[in-house]
């Protein structure tokens, strides 16, 4: 179990695919992917993974008054961090 979870989470940094749920993150690394760019995803954007859907589903998330969904892929490969801010 603990290698598993050391696998998700880096440096204090998860895949937002395997975060956990309703919480709110911090974007701390975007894939180069002109979509992402346009849909509001940089570096320091802070976003609400509402939820991951099962089976290798999407990953519904809320980014400033956007709610979007994101393929398995693109939310593996985007990083973050757990939003301190109140």
């Amino acid at each position: 179990m603990e290698q598993k979870q050391s696998r998700q989470r880096q440096h204090g940094k998860y895949s937002l695919y395997t975060a956990p749920d309703n919480c709110r993150y911090t974007v701390a690394a975007v894939p180069d992917v002109k979509i992402l760019n346009s849909l509001g995803f940089y570096p320091g954007t802070v976003i609400h993974k509402k939820k991951r859907y099962r089976l290798g589903g999407p990953v519904l998330v809320t980014s400033a008054t956007r709610e979007i969904a994101l393929g398995k892929d693109i939310a593996s490969a985007i990083l973050v961090e757990e939003d301190t801010a109140i």
